[in-house]
This record gives structure tokens, sequence and C-alpha cells, in this order.
């Protein structure tokens, strides 16, 4: 989204294991169940200091290197945290030599999970730790590479809204570095080891670190400088166009989930949404409608607090109701700043070939206003070197609806459509070795 969201949603998974501390280093994989469906996962524990650090990855779930929080022991008690955007879940178990299993609770819904040590190492890309500096800002990341010499294609990775590391993006930069490219993840600014502070940035300061990443990239021995292009989810889809107009010189572009109109329209849309106001009775829809039309009025628009105050008390003991950001949030500081963002403006700039991706049940977008207004941005700046190309049942992460609520399932060729489409403009060779050559630390 191109904001932090009103509507904050939280993950929060604690496990909690009986286990001898000395035996959790090292590599596991196994299953999460709920709902009778199995999530096939990857876990990695490892000594950090004192203490310990870990990661998991999940191939379903479309993520990899995905840390911990916490690892900690306490005589033969172990917790560990993992933080995220979905949900609460608590994992008791108990070790039994090479396995552990035990359940899990995730807001109310019972389940089991069961990991058991793994002799080989997981397969890993080779990477290599850089940083990088626009202005006074440095920038941490990531550099995922791809096997074979010479001079390969390059991708960087916007960030999505909120405190994104880099982590978020390894997933599919593994992939593209399997294919052939060197991928370029990062730190958001004020995230990790970035330093700033992404929450009284704009558009135009995230974009320049953008421009900063993609000039590493050029710089680089192992890059051909013109086949560097970007890839961008919601919010980094959102600024893809401003960060192409900046750079001036990419190979291509890739905005995933995109917002092309007024953000505050879009806020009104996304913030409805999550308060489910369509599923309302009607009198309840009207009036849920007019407190997220308040905040956003408030937010985008200049309208002063009183009203939105006044609403808030009004319909406080209401179901759908939550309470505003405080006046002193940063939400609304960053969102005056983003207010007067204009996409359809720098797309008509963008020459470059261009993947937009949407899906129909996007919930923090509308998928088809925004579709349709960054085309004819395109179509009016004389770009037709466009494909639009939109998973009807995939929701703004690009998961499909899970009956039962069972774990979420990526659109599976979705790697695929971004991955192939890149390698034709980018001229990848199509013979390039998909084999990881090797493994690094997380």
């Amino acid at each position: 989204m191109p904001r932090a969201s009103v509507v904050p949603a939280v993950l929060f998974m604690v496990f909690s294991i009986t286990a001898h501390a000395d035996d959790i280093a090292g590599n596991w994989s196994g299953t999460w169940t709920k709902y009778g469906d199995q999530l096939p996962v990857a876990v990695t524990f490892a000594k950090a200091g004192a203490g310990y650090s870990g990661f998991f990855d999940s191939d379903a779930l479309q993520v990899a290197g995905i840390p911990f929080a916490e690892v900690s022991e306490s005589g033969s008690h172990v917790h560990f945290v993992l933080k995220g955007d979905q949900s609460a879940t608590d994992f008791e178990a108990e070790q039994h030599g090479d396995e552990i299993d035990g359940t899990l609770t995730e807001n109310g819904v019972n389940g089991t999970f069961r990991i058991a040590r793994t002799k080989t190492p997981l397969p890993r890309i080779e990477s290599r730790d850089v940083d990088f500096r626009n202005g006074a800002v440095k920038l941490a990341g990531t550099l995922v590479l791809p096997s074979g010499t010479g001079r390969h294609a390059a991708i960087l990775f916007l960030h999505g809204s909120g405190p994104e590391g880099r982590f978020a993006n390894r997933w599919l930069a593994q992939e593209f570095a399997r294919a052939g490219f060197v991928a370029l993840i990062t730190d958001k600014r004020g995230v990790g080891q970035s330093t700033g502070d992404w929450k009284t940035s704009g558009f135009d300061d995230l974009a320049g670190d953008a421009v900063a990443g993609i000039r590493l990239l050029q710089s680089l021995n192992e890059v051909d400088a013109k086949k560097v292009g970007i890839y961008g989810h919601s919010q980094g889809g959102t600024i893809a166009p401003l960060v192409a107009a900046h750079a001036g010189d990419l190979a291509f572009v890739i905005a995933s989930a995109a917002d092309g109109i007024d953000p505050a329209t879009v806020e009104e849309y996304s913030v409805g949404n999550s308060i489910g106001v369509a599923s309302l009775p009607s009198s309840e829809a009207a009036n849920a409608r007019s407190f997220v039309r308040a905040i956003v009025d408030v937010a985008y628009r200049g309208a002063p607090r009183a009203e939105l105050d006044a609403l808030a008390s009004r319909f406080k003991q209401q179901s759908w109701y939550f309470d505003p950001p405080p006046p002193d949030d940063f939400y609304w500081e960053f969102a005056r700043r983003i207010a007067h963002y204009d996409p359809p403006r720098y797309w008509r700039q963008v020459k470059s070939p261009v993947l937009l991706l949407f899906g129909g049940r996007d919930e923090r977008i509308p998928p088809k206003e925004d579709s349709e207004a960054i085309l004819s941005a395109l179509h009016a700046g004389g770009n037709t070197d466009v494909t639009l190309k939109t998973f009807p049942n995939a929701d703004h992460t690009f998961s499909v609806p899970v009956t039962h609520g069972g774990w979420p399932r990526h659109v599976p060729e979705y790697a695929e459509t971004v991955i192939e489409w890149a390698k034709t403009e980018a001229r990848v060779d199509p013979m390039t070795k998909s084999e990881p050559p090797g493994q690094t630390s997380p």
C-alpha cells in the first residue's frame, strides 16, 4: 500500500518447545498442520553468542530466510518468536531425539506440527551483504547471486509499506538468481541495518534509495549495466514509475498490486475493506463509510479532526469500529507527504517494458480502476510495450482463497510468470544453470 495501514495487522507467532537447548542448533524440516491442511516448512537454528538465532523457509508460502525475532532457552524450555503481519500462533511441543512435535494454536484454532532434524544442510543460493548510500542514509542489503561467470541481468526489489526488511523478498530473489539474475534485496531505511527513518520520509526519499541501489547494481562486475530492472509490490509497485523516471535507464519495470489512482481514494477502499464495510447492513455500512471517509479526509485532504473525533465518539460501540491513530501518530504526517502523489504523471514517463500484475480480489487496492489508470497513462506516454496479467481469484498478496481455514496458498504460476517475462525482456540466456551453486549464511 502507499502508506502504513490505519488498521495494522501484526503476526505474532510464539513457539514454546520442551527440549534440550544444546540439540536445537541445526536444520529441521517438517509440517505445520491446521484443519487437516499441511504446510511444508524448513527451520534453521544457529548459535549466536550466548544464545540462538533462527529463520524458516516455506516454498508453499513463497518465503525464505524469515528470521525469528527471539530464540532463547531456559533449562529444557526453548522459546522463539516470529513477527510478521497475519495472525498469532503458539507452538507447544517436546523433543524426542531428532524430532520435535506438538500442538499449535492460532487465534483459537488448534493444530499440530512436527519437524525432524535434517542431516544435510539446506541448499542455499550464494549471496553477499552490501551497503551503499543515498546522501546521509546508509542502506544495507544482500546480493543474491546466480551461478556462472560473466555479466548478468539484475533486478532490484522495492519495498512494500511499513518496516520491511530484506528477507521479505528473499524467496523471489532466490528464484530470480536461479534464473540467471543478480538480485538485490535491502532493508528499508530505518529497518534492520539501514539508517534513516521511513516514517518521516516521502515517496521521493524512498525512490532515491531505490535509484542508489540501481546505481550499485550497475557498478558491479557481475552485472550488465544495460540489463537492470526493478520489481515492486504494493507500495513498491506504486512508486515503481517514480523510480523509473528518476533512474531513466531501466531494462524493465515490474509493478505488482500497484496504485494508479488518487492515494486518498485507495485509502478509503483499503480501510473500508479492512473493517468489512461491504458485509455490513446498509445502515451500518453508511455509518462505517462516513467514519472511514472522515479518517481519510483528515489524513489526505487536510480536514480538521473535530468531525472525525465526533464520529469516533458516536460509533465507538459498533462492531466494526477501531480507534483512529492518535494525533501525534506518524500516520497523519506520512499521509500528508504522499497525498499529492500522482501515479499517472510518472507512468507517462516510463519508456521501459512494463509488466503489471493484479489480483482480481485485491482488498487493498481497486484492481480494475488501478490497472486502467496505469495502462492509460503508459499509452498516453507512447509506451505500448506493456503486459497486463490479472489473477482473478488472488488477493493483494496473490494468495488464493483457502477452504476451512487452511494455510494461505500463493498463485502457483505467479513467480514463473514474473521471471519468464523478465528473462525475455532482459534477454537472459534460457540455458542459464538453475541449480543453487552453494550455501551461505542467512
